[in-house]
């Protein structure tokens, strides 16, 4: 799917743009737009994509993404399911780089936000640990405070990301370099495994939706994610396991095979070599992790 340009709103009268809805379901196709976002997941859970990056999120997650950053949040299948009563929420906001003035960043006192934005941000930002919680508390007050209350806690917490290290850069230093051509191209191959992980991944036919042969298409995959496609396709059989093994009941080998794994030895030695333990002792990690 090539992603979608959406255009800023001209009627837009506040310089942040901001959005704590709640929906059924998160909608959006793959899209981008020249503001930068930050989001937090209130509601829900899926598969979240950023770049050339994908991986499973739930609430709590926390991302800054970079002004024209392909993206997406698609929720599981089951919120599309409207007798479900599930519901999806997401704290947003949306802000051009010079939000606070044409020579905003350009400040010597401004050097840390200019690189969060300009250098960091491009890949999108996803914070962990201490620095996550505290923004979080931040961002769930946004909906009770006026637009020049937004603007300076928007301001606080660009400066509290600029200056921590607890987040990890999510999209491949490759991907952004990547012309928007062949980024296109890759969405198209992303967006495939993510449809049909479960299935028997072909490489002559995936190769095929973006026109090439194996062999140039592994070359073009690689140099495009650094990442092998057989890599990749784990990846996210991975992700959507470890969320199996935290939210529901199902048994290993259950999830194995809804996974698109064709035997549990497979599955075993995937997962441990991902996360360096065993589907078993994951489950009883989380478990014990949320009963804290």
């Amino acid at each position: 799917m090539k992603p979608l340009l959406v255009r800023k709103r001209d009627s837009l009268n506040a310089s942040i743009d901001f959005d704590g809805t709640e929906y059924n379901y998160f909608y959006n196709p793959l899209h981008y737009h020249p503001e930068l976002e930050l989001t937090l997941i209130v509601k829900s859970y899926g598969q979240r994509k950023i770049g050339d990056n994908i991986e499973n999120f739930t609430e709590g997650d926390l991302v800054l993404v970079g002004g024209n950053l392909p993206h997406v949040w698609k929720n599981d299948d089951i919120f599309f399911d409207e007798n479900a009563n599930q519901k999806a929420q997401a704290i947003c906001v949306k802000f051009l780089p010079d939000f606070a003035g044409k020579e905003f960043l350009s400040r010597p006192e401004m050097s840390g936000i200019k690189t969060l934005l300009e250098e960091k941000a491009p890949l999108g930002v996803k914070l962990h640990g201490a620095l996550r919680e505290k923004v979080k508390k931040i961002m769930m007050k946004l909906p009770d405070m006026d637009e020049s209350e937004r603007f300076i806690q928007l301001l606080y917490i660009l400066n509290l990301i600029a200056k921590s290290n607890e987040f990890e850069l999510l999209a491949s230093l490759s991907y952004r370099n990547e012309s928007l051509k062949n980024s296109h191209r890759i969405n198209v191959v992303l967006d495939y495994i993510v449809q049909h992980y479960q299935e028997d991944l072909d490489l002559d036919k995936i190769a095929g939706l973006v026109n090439m042969n194996r062999n140039a298409f592994c070359r073009f995959f690689k140099k495009g994610t650094r990442k092998s496609l057989f890599q990749v396709i784990n990846e996210v059989r991975i992700g959507k396991a470890t969320q199996l093994l935290t939210e529901t009941d199902m048994n290993v080998l259950q999830i194995c095979f809804a996974c698109g794994f064709n035997n549990i030895s497979n599955f075993n030695k995937a997962f441990k070599k991902s996360l360096n333990v065993s589907p078993l002792a994951y489950r009883k990690s989380m478990r014990e992790f949320n009963r804290a």
